[in-house]
């Protein structure tokens, strides 16, 4: 599950994703890369400009039939899509993340 709030002193975004599974299972892994890919994206969206366009690219990217694009990423977090990409491009702070488990 994904949950975004702010920091206690309200500077800092959180987006934070619940790791699902058992130890060592294979659904974990897969939610572990995904997680990854969401974290990559945001870094690179903050990175330089080529970094940046392939984020955008990636986020903008209309393949749901992949289970690792943007879109399929987001449901298999119960995230929406849209409000998502809109928190990673209009955040004017560093967003931070941190794992949190079950």
């Amino acid at each position: 599950m994904f949950d975004s709030f702010n920091s206690s002193d309200g500077k800092i975004p959180f987006l934070q994703i619940d790791a699902e599974g058992g130890t060592g299972s294979v659904s974990e892994s897969v939610s572990e890369l995904m997680r990854a890919m969401i974290l990559r994206t945001i870094e690179d969206f903050r990175g330089g400009e080529r970094l940046k366009v392939k984020a955008l690219d990636y986020m903008f990217r209309d393949d749901d039939d992949y289970i690792l694009s943007f879109r399929s990423i987001c449901h298999h977090f119960g995230m929406d899509p849209v409000r998502t990409r809109r928190a990673i491009m209009t955040t004017g702070e560093r967003i931070s993340t941190r794992r949190r488990t079950v």
